[in-house]
């Protein structure tokens, strides 16, 4: 971590954490009895400091982030926690390369015959942030190849007999929609099809959104968020992480540039996006060249994971640990929205950390240390693609044993009084037991995931787990697909329509007290439980993530 502050907030913090904020911690919802004040006032006072304005968005690697990491630190010292980093440090430093591309030198050529047609940035294209080089220009042949997926397990392959050789690929976004739930996750991420791309030839990669993915983010926010840098963890040589090198750029397109790509298609795009929807396989030249240039500029830089560690107390299972996490970052200042150009992330994620921390204030003080370790981490750069969970769960502290478990809080869309949830991952192994005991006993509804065409569990810090062969689950307040949309109630689904990763994502949103401390309760049993438990969590027998990572390391 780069020290450029020194403070530590004193004890206690409410008063002062209030006042910092304005007074404002979203707005509650509920009155609440006398006895359930300290642990809401706690939790307001913790997303009122960390959602203020003066910590800008908490961008990771930014001063407004290393004071997050140090209220963090500071909380998790009071609650009589160890420092869990190396050095007895609350913090894992996660050394990081950042790429801003320079949006006026995106250019996107296309080239069909004797005719060439110069493509509209950012109407009709976006150039990804390159991380090998800071000035990147390729010319090859688009091959259209269906989804890009090659899915043995699923008997799909969109590259069989298809020529990618020195050619860019044009792919369609996420995966076929008839797969199940797990296998659409999985070979929807980037990091799969960028590496059957490579390794089938490919230079190159544009990918194509369909209708239902620009419902969810609109080309005019993906615009927004594409000016935000991208970032990249640093290997021990100093070369960053996850970057496959065969593909020397990386794109999308919007509707109007798909159009301008399938012009001269044997198929119309329209024709190929409703093939798509049927999940077949497709694939064929466009019958187009194109040449994609662009300058970013590179910065190393460091911002920590925050760490803390109740020990177990049983000398046979404290090398075992659960580790709880929550993302402390977001994405600071940026494109400005109705005169508001600071990102807060109230609800992704200071309401993750806040429910974090008194979970951990519970475990602490009730007296009886659970039998396995539990660890708390404030992981950074998740906005940058889970880049701090990554690190972490690659990088493993002596302090935290074997990782046996993973619980991730992420946007819990506590908006309203709400006894629904979707707990995603407790299909995929034993920790389905414990989360439906404790539902039972809070009296929650556990329903499926409503909309896995999003592909949320790979989306949120449980997946670098997942990939280490850590079981993971990550619960998510459950919305109801087409009920009707009341004017001035916040509910997940408008939240993600209206809210997310927006600067409105800030203090003025409504919050459910009695909702945000009965979640508290319910990780507080869940953790317990698998703390306490005899046997370790397993994967279930034959699970796609099982086979696919293998067991825990």
């Amino acid at each position: 971590m780069t020290s450029r502050l020194t403070l530590w907030f004193p004890v206690p913090l409410a008063g002062v954490l209030m006042a910092l904020s304005a007074g404002c911690a979203l707005r509650r919802t509920t009155p609440l009895p006398p006895g359930q004040q300290p642990m809401e006032r706690a939790i307001a006072g913790h997303i009122g400091f960390l959602a203020d304005d003066l910590l800008e968005g908490r961008a990771a690697g930014s001063t407004g982030h290393e004071i997050a990491a140090r209220y963090v630190a500071t909380q998790f010292r009071q609650l009589g926690l160890q420092p869990g980093a190396a050095s007895n440090s609350w913090f894992q430093t996660v050394p990081l390369m950042e790429s801003l591309v320079d949006a006026d030198s995106a250019r996107m050529e296309l080239k069909h015959g004797a005719e060439t047609q110069v493509l509209d940035a950012p109407g009709d294209f976006l150039i990804g942030a390159p991380f090998l080089a800071t000035n990147v220009t390729v010319t090859a042949p688009l091959v259209f190849v269906g989804f890009g997926v090659r899915a043995p397990d699923q008997h799909h392959d969109d590259l069989a007999g298809v020529d990618l050789r020195g050619k860019i690929a044009v792919v369609l976004a996420k995966a076929p929609p008839r797969f199940p739930a797990t296998a659409l996750a999985h070979h929807s991420h980037v990091r799969q099809k960028s590496r059957a791309l490579a390794e089938a030839g490919a230079i190159g990669v544009i990918s194509v959104p369909t209708p239902k993915d620009l419902v969810e983010s609109p080309w005019a926010r993906q615009v927004i968020q594409s000016r935000f840098p991208a970032m990249r963890w640093l290997e021990a040589d100093g070369t960053p992480a996850d970057v496959v090198p065969q593909l020397k750029v990386s794109g999308s397109l919007s509707p109007q540039g798909a159009g301008k790509v399938f012009a001269h298609a044997p198929r119309p795009l329209a024709e190929v996006l409703a093939a798509g929807k049927r999940s077949e396989t497709q694939g064929f030249p466009l019958d187009v060249e194109a040449t994609l240039s662009v300058r970013a500029a590179h910065r190393r830089l460091s911002s920590p994971n925050v760490i803390g560690v109740l020990p177990g107390s049983d000398p046979r299972l404290a090398g075992e640990s659960i580790v709880l996490t929550a993302h402390l970052d977001h994405q600071g200042r940026g494109t400005a929205v109705d005169g508001d150009a600071i990102y807060n992330g109230a609800y992704d994620n200071a309401v993750g950390i806040a429910l974090m921390l008194e979970t951990a204030r519970v475990l602490s003080a009730e007296g009886n240390r659970p039998r396995r370790t539990v660890v708390f981490a404030a992981v950074t750069a998740e906005e940058k693609g889970l880049r701090g969970s990554e690190y972490l769960a690659q990088h493993l502290p002596p302090s935290v044993g074997r990782a046996v478990a993973n619980v991730n809080l992420d946007m819990v869309l506590v908006t309203q009084p709400t006894r629904r949830y979707t707990v995603l991952g407790i299909e995929h192994s034993s920790l389905r037991g414990p989360v439906e005991r404790a539902a039972a006993r809070q009296q929650l509804e556990l329903i499926p995931d409503p909309r896995p065409e999003r592909v949320t569990f790979v989306r949120s810090d449980q997946y670098s787990f997942i990939r280490q062969g850590i079981p993971a689950i990550f619960p998510k307040v459950a919305d109801v697909p087409g009920a009707p949309v009341v004017p001035g109630i916040v509910t997940p689904e408008s939240f993600i329509k209206d809210h997310y990763h927006r600067p409105s994502d800030d203090l003025s949103l409504p919050r459910d007290a009695e909702s945000s401390m009965r979640f508290v309760r319910f990780m507080v049993d869940v953790v317990r439980q698998v703390a306490d438990a005899d046997q370790a969590p397993r994967w279930n027998p034959g699970d796609f993530f099982g086979e696919t990572f293998g067991p825990q390391r």
